[in-house]
């Protein structure tokens, strides 16, 4: 009977240690469990989040060291720039047209399509200026664009080049 009345608090008392132990142990894995994941997260936007430029300088100065960043800029079309970073010596640069040209319907459809150029490192210079460097559905929308302007221009000159083409009259 003395035995019953010692044993079991002694089992209680041991139980509630046990417990306040696994409870100890439980709140250290979640601080460090949650110091993991902001270690994690900070990691992951420092190797693979990018910088905002506000200007063209800005871009150009980055364009030059290829260090990644963000641009929004153009006049008639507005473009969307990342500078993605450099892959064997050359400046790997993402191109998105997020508005066309309001008075053009053929622009306007190209909208959200992207194109990637490869530009030479340390060449400050618009991605879109040498396409042959560029490849992606953009790059062949804006080609067409190009095509369609040159079909229009040949048709409504074609009597002036024609002309001009012809020897002139011998009296």
């Amino acid at each position: 009977m003395f035995f019953d009345k010692f044993y079991i608090p002694c089992l209680v008392l041991i139980f509630m240690l046990e417990y306040s132990k696994s409870w100890y142990y439980a709140w250290r894995f979640g601080v460090g469990l949650v110091f993991a994941v902001v270690i994690l997260t900070v990691a992951f936007f420092w190797f693979f989040g990018y910088s905002d430029c506000e200007d063209w300088d800005c871009f150009n100065e980055n364009l030059e060291k290829c260090d990644r960043v963000k641009f929004v800029g153009g006049t008639e079309m507005i473009f969307e720039y990342v500078i993605k970073g450099d892959i064997d010596g050359e400046c790997e640069v993402g191109v998105e047209l997020l508005m066309g040209e309001l008075n053009n319907q053929d622009s306007i459809k190209l909208e959200h399509q992207r194109m990637t150029c490869m530009l030479p490192e340390g060449v400050i210079m618009i991605p879109e200026s040498n396409i042959g460097r560029c490849h992606g559905l953009l790059k062949e929308g804006l080609q067409d664009l190009v095509i369609k302007k040159l079909h229009t221009y040949l048709v409504q000159n074609l009597g002036e080049i024609n002309l001009e083409v012809l020897p002139a009259p011998q009296d």
